[in-house]
């Protein structure tokens, strides 16, 4: 069968979406094994030299009456563990700390530390979707209180699917669409281009598990897109856009 250069760049994309694809995977896989694990060695409630093993930090803000103790019970569920955060801060005494100073809270799970691999991490996470600027109805970066707007979870998912169907997919979609038009005229065979290039551009995003349905509709020069889909979380999804 003859490949036109669409069928040519198709079949480059979609490799190049595989690739990429795997070099995730493997990130993740990477993340998972903890090669950045911190041994911190403090004295404990008794008097005793102790070790913990810290994964990963996050940050906080100190206030007045903030206490390592208090601290330890908000993060761990035992005020003993205060001690852990004062070593690792190299703070002696909490009350010498002027209040907003960010200081970092150990964590000492490996579960805890997956959530910040924020797009790519083992499905099992639940805060997979990723965080990214926002963009708002007139394709420019969303403004909130003087800063970019942040976008997150199932939002920030479809707003990656429209972002790839509106400029990766948009030339190539219209393009062959009128080279098919032109070519043999056929409504069928339009259909089934839009149809599989939409599909193939979901499915080159890891966040994506399954496509369910797609249904699209064009008006003048819109094409008008949904999609349902279930992600890697195991929710189900509709997608809904204008290209």
């Amino acid at each position: 069968m003859l490949q036109t250069e669409n069928d040519k760049n198709d079949i480059k994309t979609d490799l190049m979406n595989r690739l990429k694809d795997q070099a995730c995977r493997i990130m993740a896989f990477a993340k998972e094994k903890q090669t950045n694990i911190e041994c911190v060695i403090y004295v404990d409630r008794n008097g005793n030299d102790a070790v913990a093993y810290v994964y990963d930090s996050k940050p906080f803000t100190m206030t007045a009456t903030t206490t390592f103790d208090k601290l330890a019970q908000d993060n761990y569920g035992n005020p003993d563990l205060g001690p852990i955060i004062s070593y690792y801060n190299k703070i002696q005494f909490e009350h010498n700390v002027p209040a907003g100073t960010e200081i970092k809270i150990p964590i000492l799970t490996r579960q805890e530390q997956n959530l910040r691999n924020r797009i790519y991490a083992s499905p099992q996470m639940h805060d997979n979707y990723g965080r990214d600027m926002a963009i708002d109805d007139d394709g420019d970066f969303a403004v909130s209180g003087g800063d970019f707007a942040v976008v997150s979870g199932v939002k920030n998912l479809n707003q990656a699917m429209n972002n790839r169907l509106s400029t990766a997919v948009e030339k190539r979609i219209r393009v062959g669409v009128y080279g098919i038009r032109a070519a043999i005229g056929d409504p069928l065979a339009v259909d089934s281009y839009l149809l599989g290039s939409i599909e193939r551009t979901f499915e080159a995003d890891p966040r994506v598990d399954e496509i369910e349905e797609i249904t699209f509709e064009g008006r003048g020069d819109a094409l008008f897109v949904m999609v349902y889909y279930t992600d890697i979380n195991g929710n189900k999804n509709t997608y809904q856009g204008e290209i």
